[in-house]
């Protein structure tokens, strides 16, 4: 399964969730790790907001990742994406495509 490192957790908190108060360093340290796991995730989606969750709620995606969404016919998706972390928490990407 894969997981992105503990590290993300501490830029998650000291940025309080919110990725406009990230530094130019966290982003992209964020980003490399997100999209060295997860190829073209950022990509696809737009983000402003993360936080780190113990458990994830929704359906079950595959390699441990897990995604509550709701579609607007025509118009967007919106949703929670669960990425898992190092030792089990995940990281939660409040997102819309």
């Amino acid at each position: 399964m894969k997981v992105l490192s503990k590290k993300v957790i501490k830029i998650i908190n000291n940025c309080a969730g919110n990725l406009i108060n990230l530094s130019t360093e966290d982003r992209e340290f964020l980003i490399a790790q997100i999209n060295g796991l997860y190829e073209g995730f950022l990509a696809s989606v737009f983000v402003d907001y993360m936080w780190i969750e113990g458990k994830p709620i929704g359906n079950y995606t595959k390699d441990g990742q897990y995604c509550l969404s709701k579609e607007i016919p025509g118009l967007i998706t919106a949703g929670i994406y669960y990425l898992p972390i190092e030792g089990g928490k995940y990281l939660a990407i409040d997102y819309e495509r």
